[in-house]
């Protein structure tokens, strides 16, 4: 029986907010029981200018946990397994300590996960560990510790694994886009709600009240688009928005945080807060592709304030061949589903100076009608 969709959908227009609520639901087919993310980088290999990217060495250095992160985390049911990502640069290691602790207790309670074993794939170690069975059900951080000598490394994921019952092709997932974290043209609206990131805060209060399965965002989380280094004081407020979450979170990159400003390219912070650009994830019966559709190269993403020479789509060869393979390795799934920030439907050649049409939007539209995909979520547009 193939799964219904019913969708609710509120506009908080102060601060450009789109929201949706989408129900899930389907009936008799047996439901995979894991939580699988690939993921994937920018590809680009550019020089890190320290003053430019003032703090991002910290942050990159912390988040030596690849997966599962704050912007895709981990869904997993009591007595089953999940894989974590590190960066190769921990080295080799003696010894590796999991725990996860309560993420919104005054003092929280610290589990230690069992490591059944550790490998190295494609250069990242890889270390498979297991949910105990009394373990309760609740969004917690993860902290990894290595031990090598006389050294001992400890590395941190808040919000990164989300404890289950059961995993259940019935649920419920909210869709917000747009979020502009730092975006002035809210003040106009109504100054008391857009200042300080009200309207943010107040959205994330709202979805902690309706306690959805999960929530995915479809990008332009920042603004990066008005002052030199914004993207350094953004993306950290950002982050810091997102933790107020009592949901699991799943994000996608739009325009607005990837522009190249005063030296800052942004997707080099999203790649250090959030981990990669595009990846997917598997919810029960449900594939969800995560696109990013501001897929431009460096040169191409260059922008002085408010002048931007392409704010447009673009979603060049080598996603295209990554999404068709995600695609075709998941086309059995019940409901596919995929995110990103700007529409296909429509070419976006008049959000270029240069007169750059939506790159990749015929391939992408025929991918999507091809393998059947249910649903597109989308922002951009509001």
């Amino acid at each position: 029986m193939k799964c219904k969709l019913r969708m609710l959908i509120t506009f908080f227009l102060t601060a450009g907010i789109i929201l949706s609520t989408v129900f899930v639901s389907t009936a008799e087919t047996p439901i995979k029981k894991t939580m699988f993310v690939t993921s994937t980088s920018t590809g680009e290999k550019v020089k890190q200018n320290s003053y430019f990217y003032s703090g991002l060495k910290k942050i990159q250095k912390e988040n030596a946990i690849l997966y599962p992160r704050t912007s895709n985390p981990v869904i997993i049911e009591k007595n089953s397994s999940f894989i974590i990502i590190l960066k190769p640069s921990i080295g080799n290691f003696e010894k590796i300590m999991v725990n996860i602790s309560t993420a919104y207790e005054p003092i929280p309670d610290t589990i230690q996960i069992p490591v059944k074993k550790s490998w190295v794939q494609n250069s990242e170690w890889h270390v498979e560990v297991e949910i105990p069975g009394d373990t309760p059900t609740e969004l917690y951080n993860l902290t990894v510790s290595v031990k090598t000598g006389d050294s001992n490394q400890i590395f941190s994921c808040p919000r990164g694994v989300d404890v289950v019952d059961e995993i259940t092709d019935d649920y419920t997932f909210i869709h917000l886009t747009d979020f502009h974290i730092g975006d002035p043209r809210g003040l106009k609206e109504n100054f008391r709600r857009a200042f300080g990131s009200k309207a943010a805060h107040k959205c994330v209060e709202e979805i902690n009240l309706l306690k959805p399965d999960f929530v995915v965002i479809t990008g332009d989380l920042v603004f990066g688009q008005l002052y030199p280094f914004e993207y350094t004081l953004e993306y950290s407020k950002c982050y810091k928005v997102l933790q107020e979450f009592q949901v699991p979170t799943f994000l996608c990159p739009g325009n607005h945080d990837g522009y190249v400003q005063t030296g800052q390219d942004g997707f080099r912070f999203w790649e250090a807060f959030f981990g990669p650009l595009y990846y997917s994830f598997d919810y029960g019966n449900s594939h969800f592709t995560s696109v990013n559709s501001y897929d431009w190269s460096k040169i191409q993403r260059i922008g002085f304030s408010y002048i931007v020479f392409n704010w447009g789509g673009s979603v060049r060869d080598e996603q295209l061949s990554w999404i068709e393979n995600d695609l075709k390795n998941n086309d059995d799934s019940e409901l596919k589903i995929m995110m990103l920030h700007h529409n296909p439907l429509w070419d976006t050649k008049k959000e270029s100076l240069l007169g750059n049409e939506y790159h990749g939007r015929e391939k992408l539209l025929s991918l999507i009608e091809n393998y059947d995909v249910d649903a597109v979520l989308a922002g951009h547009v509001h």
